[in-house]
């Protein structure tokens, strides 16, 4: 009886340590990033605080490279002609220890477009977009 009820306590022990292991990573992984909200809100300014110093913007086969504050502007003109009804993060992916990419569906009043996010993390832990396609879909 002793055998069982320390085996039982054993194999409870170890699945309660898979548990745990594989939740950690899991919850760290699905916490949207703020510049989800950013999109979500359609905001340039807003979005131009998750942004590197020099981004790389693409509107479909338009690709250009802009400053911090230049992509503020053309991120603030292109939501005020697609004004947002909706953005859905699709896939969050970690590529190394500090690039990640971030893919979503950006849906306005009348057009709908597949977002592409590649940002860098810092040494601080701050998350900066480097690159962000608006592909017409």
């Amino acid at each position: 009886m002793e055998l069982i009820l320390l085996f039982i306590m054993k194999f409870l022990y170890i699945v309660g340590l898979i548990l745990i292991m594989n939740a950690v990573p899991a919850k760290a992984q699905d916490e949207p990033k703020p510049i989800i909200a950013a999109l979500q809100q359609g905001s340039g300014k807003a979005i131009s605080e998750f942004l590197d110093d020099m981004v790389e913007i693409r509107f479909d086969n338009d690709k250009r490279d802009f400053s911090k504050s230049q992509a503020e502007i053309v991120l603030a003109n292109f939501f005020k002609v697609n004004p947002v009804s909706t953005f859905e993060l699709q896939q969050q992916r970690k590529i190394d220890n500090e690039n990640s990419y971030l893919i979503g569906a950006y849906i306005s009043l009348n057009t709908r477009f597949r977002v592409l996010i590649k940002g860098k993390e810092r040494e601080n832990g701050n998350w900066f977009a480097y690159s962000l396609d608006f592909i017409q879909e």
